[in-house]
C-alpha cells in the first residue's frame, strides 16, 4: 500500500547517555496519533512512566511536527515540545508547549517527522541534524553563552541557513521556567523544557535540510492555500506595510481586533523611534514560515536588542510604562523582553512573578535586603535587569525564583502563597500555570463566562493557550466597538448567537448569563469545553497557528461564521487521507482522553480539577461569580461526555477500548491493582 504524503517517515531517537543515534517509523504512531501534541501523548505513555522526574535522565524531551510542516500548508511553521514539565506544580506532569517560526519545516527538509531525546550527557553537547544524518558534537564552547550568541557560533559552523533550538544560562542551570528560543524570538516557553534540556547537558539542536516532503494532492492543497489566504490576508499598501491594500479588510487576527504585525509594540517611545527615517530604529512585519499574515513585528535599533516578540516577550514588562508613563512603551520595555530571551527564561511567567514580587513588598512581605532586589524600583531597568541575573544564575532569592512563581510562592507560605493565587488560578496538584483570561476582559476586573473557568479547572497547563475560544469573544467585541479589556458580555452575545450556532450547534450557547442577568448561566459550557479541546488537540497534532484556527469569527462577513472545515482538508490534500470535520473530531477525542490518562498516571483525579477559592469568592464586572457548584455539575456533565467516570474524572475501561486505546487501559487498570 502507498504510503500517505505529509510524513518523511522517520523519527530521530537520541540516547546523550550512551551517545546512541537510531531512528524508528513514524508509521509505528501515525496516522493514528496523527503528529505533534498526539503524537507526543504516545509516545510520553509508552515511555515515561509517572516515577521518573522532569529533570531525570530518563524524561523524553519530543519536538514533534506534523503531516502539514514542510510543504506550503498556511500557518505551518509551527511544531511542538512535549514531556514531563518541571514547570507544572506542584507535581511534574506531561505538558506541550507551541513553537513557530521556521525550526520545524528544516526539521522535516532533513529528513524527520520529531526527535526524541532521552538519557544526559556527561559533558555539554549540541546536536547537528542535516538530511537524514545527526551527530552529537561538543558544545563546551557554547556553554554560557545566551541565545544569541551561541546561535552565531553555529551558524559559523555549519552555515547561516541552519536553524537551531538553543537554550540560555537559566536552562544550563535547571531552572524550571526555563525557555528555548530559534531564531530572534521564537521560543518553547511554557512548560520549562529549556530546564529539560539543561538537565540533559544539552545546549543546542542545529537542523539543516535539503530534502522534500511528497503532498499527496498538490492541486487540492493549493486550491484550499488560495482560500486561506483569501480569508485571512490582503496585499499591503504600498505606503504602509500594515495597512491592507483592500479598505476597510481585517485581518482575522484573534477575531480581527488586531492587524498585522500588531503584536509586538504598543504606543510610546520604542514605536515614535521606529516611525522617525533619521532615528535608525524600524519596525518590519515578520511571521512564521508560510504565514499569510505576519502578526508580529521584526524591530531593530542601535542601543536595543533587535529580533520579534510576540505577546508575552512584548507585554512582560508592562511596569515600565507605570514606572515612567511619560514614555509608554520605551525600549526599557522592549530590552526586558529580549533580556529574558538571552537569558532563556519564560517571560509569561515572569509576568505573574513581578507583579507577585511587587504586591509581596507593598504587604511587607519581603524585604530588598531579603530579596536582593531594588524592589521599590519595580519598572526601572536596573530592577528587571537584576531580577533575570538572579533567576537565570540561580542567585540568592533568584534560585526560589528559578522554581517558578508558584513553587516561590509556597516556600514563601502564608499570605505570599494567597497573593499569589490571583496569577496562578488552579488550585490543585497539577497548577503552575499563570492566569491567562480566566475572565473576560481578564480577571480580577471582567467578567465571568462558565466556559472560560472549566477550560481552566481541566488543562494541563494555562487554558487559554489555544486561543480560538477566547478570539471569537473578542471578535464579537471589536464588532461592537469594544476591545479586548472592554468587553461587555450583554452586548456581544447577540453576534456570538450565529457563530455559536454553526460551531457548537445552538444559538443558545451564546447566553451564558440567566435571563434576569444576575448569575451565569452554565447550561452548554461542558459541550463547547468538549469541542475547544478537540479543536486545540487537532490544531496542535497537525500542527496549524494557533491563532489563526479554528477559523470560528469572521471579522469580514456579515453573520461573522468563520470555517472550521479548513484543516482537516489541509489534513486530506497533504496526506491523501480522507478525514471529514466530524471524523477529526472523533480523533481529537481519542487524544484528548490519552492526554487525560497521562494525567490520571501521574496522580491527577476530580478533586484537581479545580481553581482557587478567589475565583468563586470575587463577583465580577456585572455583579456575577462563579460558584464551586455550578462548576462541579459542569465538570460532570464533561466527564460523562467524555466517557469518563464522573466519579473520579478517569477514563474508563470501556471508553479507552472504544477509542482504540487497549494498551491504555491495560496500563491505568494495573496501576490501579
Amino acid at each position: 500500500m502507498r504510503k500517505p504524503g505529509g510524513w518523511v517517515g522517520r523519527i530521530l531517537r537520541v540516547d546523550l547517555t550512551d551517545r546512541r543515534i537510531s531512528e524508528v517509523s513514524t508509521f509505528d504512531y501515525v496516522p493514528k496519533f496523527l503528529g505533534g501534541r498526539g503524537l507526543g501523548a504516545k509516545i510520553c505513555w509508552d515511555e515515561v512512566p509517572p516515577e521518573v522526574g522532569a529533570f531525570d535522565p530518563e524524561n523524553r524531551l519530543i519536538f514533534a511536527t506534523g503531516p502539514l510542516q514542510g510543504t506550503l500548508a498556511p500557518t505551518s511553521g509551527r511544531f511542538m515540545v512535549l514531556g514531563k514539565s518541571p514547570q507544572a506544580a506542584p507535581t511534574e506532569s506531561f505538558c506541550r508547549s507551541g513553537v513557530g517560526g521556521h525550526w520545524a519545516p528544516e526539521l522535516k527538509w532533513a529528513g524527520y517527522d520529531a526527535l526524541i531525546i532521552q538519557g544526559r550527557a556527561s559533558n555539554p553537547v549540541y546536536l547537528w541534524i542535516t538530511d537524514k544524518r545527526a551527530e552529537i558534537l561538543d558544545a563546551s564552547r557554547l556553554w554560557g553563552l545566551d541565545t544569541y550568541q551561541a546561535q552565531r557560533a553555529i551558524w559559523k559552523l555549519h552555515g547561516n541557513k541552519t536553524r537551531v533550538m538553543v537554550i540560555g544560562r537559566a536552562g544550563e542551570n535547571r531552572s524550571r521556567i526555563a525557555s528555548i528560543l530559534t531564531d530572534s524570538g521564537d521560543a518553547s516557553g511554557q512548560g520549562g523544557f529549556g530546564g529539560v534540556m539543561g538537565s540533559k547537558n544539552l545546549k543546542a539542536i542545529a537542523v539543516r535540510g535539503t530534502g522534500s516532503v511528497t503532498v499527496a494532492r498538490p492541486k487540492e492543497l493549493m486550491e484550499i492555500t488560495a482560500t486561506i489566504h483569501k480569508l485571512f490576508s490582503r496585499k499591503s499598501l504600498r505606503s504602509n506595510p500594515y495597512e491592507p491594500e483592500e479598505r476597510g479588510f481585517k485581518y482575522n487576527i484573534w477575531g480581527g481586533g488586531y492587524g498585522r504585525g500588531s503584536l509586538s509594540l504598543l504606543p510610546g517611545e520604542l514605536l515614535d523611534l521606529c516611525h522617525d527615517p533619521s532615528s535608525q530604529y524600524s519596525q518590519t512585519p515578520d511571521g512564521c514560515f508560510a504565514c499569510p499574515v505576519s502578526c508580529r513585528s521584526h524591530v531593530k535599533g542601535p542601543d536595543i536588542t533587535h529580533g520579534v516578540a510576540f505577546c508575552a516577550q512584548s507585554y512582560m514588562y508592562l511596569e515600565s510604562m507605570i514606572h515612567q508613563p511619560e514614555k509608554g512603551y520605551s525600549k526599557i520595555t522592549w530590552q526586558a523582553g529580549k533580556l529574558a530571551d538571552l537569558y532563556g527564561i519564560n517571560a509569561y511567567e515572569l509576568m505573574a512573578i513581578i507583579p507577585w514580587l511587587s504586591d509581596c513588598y507593598r504587604e511587607k512581605l519581603i524585604t530588598e535586603e531579603q530579596t536582593g532586589l531594588p524592589l521599590k524600583e519595580i519598572g526601572s531597568w536596573n530592577f528587571i535587569s537584576r531580577l533575570l541575573h538572579k533567576i537565570a544564575e540561580r542567585e540568592g532569592f533568584g534560585d526560589i525564583l528559578a522554581e517558578g512563581g508558584q513553587r516561590a510562592a509556597a516556600k514563601l507560605g502564608g499570605k505570599a502563597e494567597k497573593l499569589s493565587w490571583l496569577y496562578y488560578p488552579r488550585a490543585g496538584k497539577f497548577g503552575g500555570f499563570r492566569e491567562h483570561w480566566v475572565y473576560l476582559g481578564g480577571f480580577p476586573t471582567g467578567y465571568a463566562v462558565p466556559p472560560l473557568a472549566l477550560m481552566w479547572a481541566l488543562d494541563n497547563r494555562d487554558a487559554l493557550v489555544s486561543h480560538s475560544f477566547i478570539s471569537m469573544l473578542w471578535g464579537a467585541a471589536f464588532t461592537v466597538g469594544q476591545n479586548a479589556l472592554t468587553a461587555v458580555p450583554e452586548k456581544i452575545i447577540p453576534v456570538l448567537k450565529p457563530v455559536m450556532k454553526a460551531v457548537y450547534g445552538s444559538e443558545k450557547a451564546a447566553e451564558f448569563i440567566q435571563p434576569d442577568g444576575k448569575s451565569l448561566d452554565w447550561t452548554w459550557a461542558a459541550p463547547i469545553v468538549k469541542r475547544y479541546y478537540e479543536h486545540s488537540m487537532l490544531k496542535d497534532s497537525y500542527i496549524v497557528c494557533d491563532i489563526l484556527f479554528p477559523y470560528l469569527f469572521n471579522a469580514n462577513s456579515a453573520d461573522h461564521v468563520g470555517d472550521t472545515t479548513l484543516e482537516s482538508k489541509l489534513f486530506s490534500a497533504v496526506t491523501g487521507l480522507e478525514m471529514n470535520e466530524e471524523e477529526s473530531y472523533q480523533k481529537a477525542e481519542m487524544l484528548c482522553t490519552l492526554e487525560r490518562a497521562l494525567a490520571v498516571r501521574d496522580g491527577r483525579t476530580r478533586k484537581d480539577d479545580i481553581l482557587h477559592d478567589l475565583y468563586f469568592e470575587k463577583e465580577d464586572a456585572g455583579g456575577r461569580r462563579y460558584h464551586r457548584e455550578d462548576l462541579e455539575r459542569s465538570k460532570s456533565q464533561y466527564y460523562r461526555l467524555m466517557g469518563w467516570d464522573p466519579r473520579t474524572g478517569t477514563p474508563t475501561g470501556t471508553t479507552l477500548e472504544r477509542l482504540g486505546l487497549k494498551e491504555v487501559a491495560e496500563g491505568l487498570k494495573r496501576r490501579r491493582s
